[in-house]
């Protein structure tokens, strides 16, 4: 049977849109820092994925994440495409958890208005619209979570163990709990 939806009300966007940038936050933490107690030469090996290896996807989060980032704030990536696909692990795992830690601080200085006041979105031959700022930035985490779950299968098919939980419901359950 087809459940009824109750309407999401304003303060429950708010919070949530909030809660959300600091999982973000939290989940790029403990995926690097997992990957940083294992050899950074592994992160280079070609493992069959939508992008071919760890690196290059933790390189795509974080171009993703400066892209949506510049899109938001109405403002250019800060770092061009080349200059992040050839950074070292060691400044990879920087950049994406400064630009985690960024754009945290940003959505969490938003009011509840501007959440709602719209962006222009521009990806050539793709994307060219004007979508709410909170659709933005749930399609953005989306994305990281996605991606996220791409790297922790691809370590264990190159023979990484343990790796972090990061999913929202844990991030509910034990990381904000302690907040």
């Amino acid at each position: 049977m087809l459940q009824e939806l109750t309407v999401t009300t304003d303060k429950h966007l708010h919070t949530q849109i909030k809660d959300y940038a600091i999982y973000n936050q939290v989940a790029n933490k403990r995926i690097v820092n997992w990957l940083k107690t294992n050899p950074t030469d592994l992160l280079n090996v070609e493992v069959p994925s939508s992008l071919s290896s760890v690196k290059q996807t933790l390189v795509h989060i974080w171009q993703v994440e400066l892209s949506w980032f510049a899109c938001l704030t109405n403002t250019s990536p800060l770092l061009p495409y080349e200059q992040t696909s050839t950074a070292s692990a060691e400044e990879i795992f920087e950049g994406l958890l400064e630009q985690s830690e960024k754009f945290a601080d940003y959505i969490l200085d938003l009011e509840e208005t501007e959440l709602k006041e719209t962006t222009h979105v521009y990806i050539p031959h793709i994307l060219d619209c004007n979508i709410p700022r909170f659709e933005l930035i749930q399609l953005c985490f989306d994305h990281s979570t996605y991606h996220r779950v791409q790297i922790t299968n691809m370590a264990r098919h190159i023979g990484l163990t343990d790796p972090p939980i990061t999913n929202y419901m844990y991030y509910l359950s034990r990381e904000r709990a302690l907040a």
